[in-house]
């Protein structure tokens, strides 16, 4: 089989003249492993270009992979692709698994390479298909005899190897940075010189440093990348990235520490690559960001540059969605969306929210997204994506008196699917579908997936966000975190094809309290020993392990989860019924006694009145849901202020809130909700099995014959073909919920729709 694709490699082309290290061999990889591949993944044959083609015993390299070809042995019991079907996808579990498999491959190139397009091959018995992938969709070829065809499947891989690299699917604006190079030693300077203050020689930045370092050492290649600036373009250099999105379509996201190399010596900065939907409702985020940044908006990130990737052939952008129009022309409703390469840089590098100190400067930072989030507002956008990805901390740094003082305070970043509150201004056009991460998805929002988000939603959402760290990082009486983030994050309840919001976050804002099982109430507790103790996290288990639970106190933080449910409760009972009742009376405010009481004192009105307690949203609970009291609380809900006061109330009335209070994650590595997976609808996404070792990579899929590849085609007259799409995008498209996706090695159940349309799973 070797010696059969050398033979249609070389071809008949006597006017090749390229020598063999030019070329390209197929090496037999199904015994070996990526020794930098976590999940161990191998395809049975991959095309290499000669000089990186593995050796001998030698280990094969994603990184290099040209095509992979997968080999199976039966003709329509492994086709991943059903050719019948009207949504394209296959019925038995045995074919869906290799689908999940191929998938899990394409997915591993994308991550490990630069490129906008793959090509793969799978052979069946005696029968092929030829298959292209890019972050729209797929498209495959119909099975044809590449035994009694031969000329189809060596005119493929002849063509393929005489492309040029963009041809092939590579982003030539990103350059490998070799050992050898002027970059590569800057990089390592970079990593270990400290920025200083020429005055005091104290360090600035350093967080930034050694994140930067952490990345050069986990890289396996170092990049200069081009973005698009004013006038030009600018260059930057980076190692690993310091996030990348495991989705094999959508966004495609990856982000990195960066050195601008138009200030080698300068401030590390953030770069993102992401392949932006390119939807009339949308802006570029960069667009976004230098509208904020005019108005003097405080808490988002600090443009440096941004831009649409070209090369010389022209705009990056996916073609798959093409192939949809022409074998559906009389349709204007296309399912694949339009995706195109997109680069932002901002000046902030910031800290994960998981690195907050307390729960006091947890709830801090989440009331300086909600603060950031308000102005914003006040100017005209409205984010559409809070999530527990999307809010960091960001770190201030000063020389004061011959000492380094840092200031920790929250940013709301990842404007990309932010829209503008102006009917009028740019970018307004309805995008249907949800809008958000399902994890931190309004119930209301997941139970009406065609409504856009409003400032409650937007709200509950950073309710969402402020347990989600509170559950992983503080005590508590859960006995199972990694559960409770599954019924409750990731939860969702089926109806034929259509996902809704899961029971637990139902119950959760109807009821207004968090219940876990045998109708017990989350609750969140403190040590005695633990409130004065150093700030350092602290390495007990949760308090549901703790063998001395007399030793424990509540929390101050179940009074403020408490006062905020009842505010969702109120939402959500108004809702169905109108409101009546009377209204609460104030309290007087108490004076600040540290930084961040005065922080959230400077939001108050001068008459220093605050909101009703904690036992007064109580009382009020027990009135008929057409009551006065259920439309105050749930008024709170209509302003930023209001809110933010609610909020600030709990750091202004003398609760104790322990320096000492955080302990280590508690939630499984495996349980960790994927920040990317972010989306508009639940019913046009569904989930794809996967084999145990591979990525989990869910999938969507339409039918739709194609009478191209977007290249030659590979067989005689232009081979007829079907695409398969799995267009959920972890930002901005239609999303099956994270629970349904991760259903390793199980048949999802379909029905079967019109050509064109898809049923989620």
């Amino acid at each position: 089989m070797v010696n059969t694709f050398k033979s249609w490699i070389q071809g008949t082309d006597k006017a090749d003249s390229r020598s063999p290290e030019e070329g390209y061999q197929v090496v037999v990889t199904t015994g070996r492993a990526d020794k930098t591949d976590k999940t161990e993944q191998r395809a049975d044959l991959a095309l290499y270009p000669t000089y990186a083609a593995p050796k001998g015993t030698e280990q094969p390299n994603w990184s290099a992979v040209e095509v992979f070809i997968e080999c199976k042995p039966e003709s329509t019991q492994d086709d991943p692709f059903d050719d019948k079907a009207d949504n394209f996808l296959p019925s038995s579990e045995r074919r869906r698994r290799n689908l999940g498999q191929i998938m899990s491959y394409a997915s591993t190139i994308f991550q490990s390479q630069h490129r906008k397009h793959q090509f793969s091959v799978v052979l069946l018995e005696n029968m092929a298909r030829i298959v292209r992938w890019d972050r729209s969709g797929v498209v495959a070829t119909e099975k044809f005899n590449y035994r009694e065809e031969p000329s189809k499947l060596g005119r493929f891989f002849w063509r393929l190897c005489h492309m040029s690299a963009v041809q092939r699917g590579h982003d030539t604006t990103v350059e490998e940075i070799h050992t050898d190079t002027v970059e590569y030693e800057l990089m390592m300077h970079r990593a270990e010189k400290p920025i200083v203050d020429k005055d005091t020689g104290i360090e600035l930045g350093q967080h930034a440093r050694l994140l930067f370092a952490e990345s050069l050492k986990n890289a396996k290649m170092y990049y200069k990348i081009k973005v698009p600036d004013v006038g030009g373009e600018r260059s930057f250099l980076v190692g690993a990235p310091h996030f990348l999105s495991t989705e094999l379509a959508g966004r495609g996201t990856r982000g990195y520490v960066a050195i601008d190399c138009s200030v080698p010596e300068g401030p590390f900065v953030y770069l993102k690559d992401a392949w932006r939907v390119d939807h009339e409702g949308i802006e570029p985020e960069g667009n976004v960001l230098q509208y904020l940044n005019d108005e003097k908006v405080v808490g988002v990130p600090t443009l440096v540059c941004h831009g649409d990737i070209k090369d010389h052939m022209g705009d990056q952008v996916t073609d798959s969605q093409e192939v949809w129009k022409t074998v559906h022309p009389d349709r204007e409703d296309c399912p694949l969306k339009v995706h195109r390469h997109y680069r932002i840089v901002v000046k902030e590098v910031g800290l994960s929210m998981s690195c907050f100190r307390n729960a006091e400067e947890l709830v801090f930072l989440i009331a300086s997204c909600i603060k950031a989030h308000g102005r914003a507002y006040e100017k005209g956008v409205i984010h559409r994506d809070v999530s527990a990805g999307n809010v960091l901390i960001c770190i201030k740094e000063e020389i004061v008196d011959g000492r380094l003082v840092q200031k920790h305070t929250g940013m709301l970043t990842d404007w990309e699917l932010s829209k503008r509150t102006n009917a009028n201004a740019p970018g307004t056009a309805h995008q249907p579908g949800r809008i958000g991460t399902w994890e931190f998805m309004s119930v209301y929002i997941l139970n009406n997936k065609d409504m856009a988000p409003q400032l409650p939603d937007e709200l509950e959402a950073f309710v969402h966000v402020l347990l989600y760290y509170a559950i992983r990082f503080l005590p508590h009486n859960c006995n199972d975190v990694g559960e409770f983030v599954r019924s409750y994050f990731r939860g969702y309840v089926k109806d034929g094809c259509e996902y809704f919001s899961g029971r637990a976050k139902k119950e959760a804002m109807g009821m207004g309290r968090i219940d876990l099982a045998g109708d017990k109430k989350l609750v969140f507790y403190y040590s005695d020993v633990a409130a004065d103790n150093a700030s350092t996290p602290a390495a007990h288990p949760s308090s549901s392990a703790m063998e001395d639970e007399d030793a424990l106190e509540e929390h101050p933080l179940n009074q403020l989860l408490d006062a905020l449910l009842q505010c969702f409760k109120a939402r959500y009972a108004l809702l169905k019924l109108p409101a009546g009742g009377p209204p609460i009376a104030a309290q007087q405010l108490h004076s600040p006694t540290d930084a961040i009481e005065a922080m959230f004192a400077k939001g108050y009105d001068e008459d220093g009145s605050i909101p009703a307690t904690v036992e007064e949203v109580g009382k009020s609970s027990s009135a008929e849901p057409n009551s006065k009291s259920y439309k105050k609380h749930a008024d709170k809900l209509q302003s930023h202020k209001t809110f933010y006061e609610l909020v600030g109330s709990f750091f202004l009335r003398g609760y104790v809130w322990p320096n000492n209070d955080k302990i280590q994650d508690q939630l499984g590595e495996d349980s960790h909700p994927k920040e990317e997976d972010k989306s508009t609808s639940a019913l046009e996404s569904m989930t794809l099995p996967t084999i145990p070792t591979a990525s989990l990579i869910a999938a969507r899929t339409r039918s739709g014959r194609t009478r191209s590849l977007g290249m030659p085609p590979p067989t005689a007259g232009g081979s007829s073909g079907k695409r398969f799409n799995r267009d959920h995008d972890e930002e901005d498209d239609e999303y099956a919920p994270p629970a349904a996706k991760r259903k390793q090695a199980s048949m999802p159940q379909t029905s079967s729709r019109r050509k064109g349309t898809s049923c989620a799973q």
